[in-house]
């Protein structure tokens, strides 16, 4: 019996270690040459209920209805992604023109906190005084190099982003596209990978696809609302501060504010640090007050809204947030989590058994 137990244990823990293997691969090699055609499917199933309500009150073709909610569509997501970046680009370009001019006080506060550091050092010992001369000297060469550093990351960051257009055209472009013809035959294709299925798993098969676009659903709404509440807060706060582009500045934000771990103190942080060294002290405590009470809404609101309609516990999030940018970065925080998500709906609704 216990041989038995054993054995039955490592078989499952081998097939848990091939699926995940398998998986590892699948993303890393495969899911960049079929990601627009996943997020094709995803979109044309969104678009969906938009095309059948078209077609069954107004009489609408489908293959019409489709093109029309396609074009919609892809034109509000175009409008949207071109308003941020070009805002991102616009404030990166700022930030590497006006850097060197906030960080030139840069070597005084240096100095001046080395000659406070020389009294500290004279009466130490002399075993650690060269120990701590040579630390001291290290950190202020750094201090001193570093707005040169950071306005030739920013341009290196802008230049590469360029680069990239071609390569972002053509994903865009086979998007759209997959779009359309997926969502003018979207029960045909829904049909066509349901059927390489066995018979008699078909309709646990469209189960588990209601499901998992269902949690995705969920998933998405969540993020949405929490993305509109902080992008909401911080307009207002700028818009009140009167600061220059307040609505790129807050749509930005909010869409750092969106991906896992980074949130509004990503960008929040540094302004503050830029405003205390450029003598500004009032407007940078103000930018931390902000920064503070957009993240205690938003750790308000997201056990509310994402964990009642999601389900998945911070631990095991913060697991798959973890891992997944380990080993593909920032794709991989936002990818991995998902994939958790819907695993742990499979298991709970009994489609696979991965855990108790």
């Amino acid at each position: 019996m216990a041989e038995s137990k054993y054995f039955r244990f490592i078989v499952r823990f081998g097939s848990m270690l091939l699926a995940s293997v398998a998986a590892l691969f699948v993303i890393v090699y495969v899911l960049p040459w079929v990601l627009p055609f996943i997020l094709a499917i995803i979109t044309a199933r969104l678009l969906e209920p938009a095309i059948l309500y078209m077609k069954n009150r107004y009489g609408i073709r489908r293959g019409f209805t489709a093109a029309a909610c396609t074009i919609i569509f892809i034109v509000l997501l175009i409008a949207f992604i071109t308003l941020l970046l070009s805002g991102l680009i616009s404030k990166l370009v700022d930030i590497a023109q006006i850097l060197p001019r906030y960080l030139s006080s840069l070597p005084g506060i240096a100095d001046r906190f080395q000659e406070r550091l020389q009294n500290i050092i004279s009466s130490a010992s002399p075993e650690m005084r060269g120990f701590i001369e040579a630390g001291v000297n290290s950190l202020l060469n750094r201090i001193n190099s570093l707005p040169a550093i950071i306005s030739e990351k920013l341009l290196s960051f802008i230049t590469t982003c360029a680069g990239c257009m071609p390569r972002v055209i053509m994903f865009v472009l086979t998007y759209a596209v997959g779009t359309f013809f997926i969502s003018s035959t979207y029960q045909t294709v829904v049909g066509f990978f349901v059927k390489q299925f066995p018979e008699r798993l078909q309709g646990k098969v469209k189960q588990m696809r209601s499901d998992m676009f269902g949690t995705l659903g969920n998933w998405l709404r969540s993020e949405l609302i929490l993305s509109g509440v902080t992008f909401s807060f911080l307009l207002v706060c700028f818009l009140i501060l009167g600061i220059k582009s307040a609505l790129t500045s807050a749509l930005i934000i909010a869409a750092v504010d969106s991906l896992p771990i980074l949130g509004t103190g990503t960008i929040l942080i540094p302004w503050a640090i830029l405003l205390f060294i450029d003598g500004n002290y009032s407007r940078g405590a103000v930018i931390i007050v902000v920064w503070g009470i957009a993240c205690l809404l938003r750790s308000f609101l997201e056990p509310k809204i994402l964990g009642n309609r999601v389900g998945l516990h911070p631990a095991a999030a913060l697991f798959a947030i973890y891992s997944g940018f380990n080993l593909l970065g920032v794709a991989g925080m936002i990818l991995f989590p998902l994939i958790l998500i819907i695993l742990k709906q499979f298991n709970d609704n009994g489609y696979i058994k991965l855990w108790k």
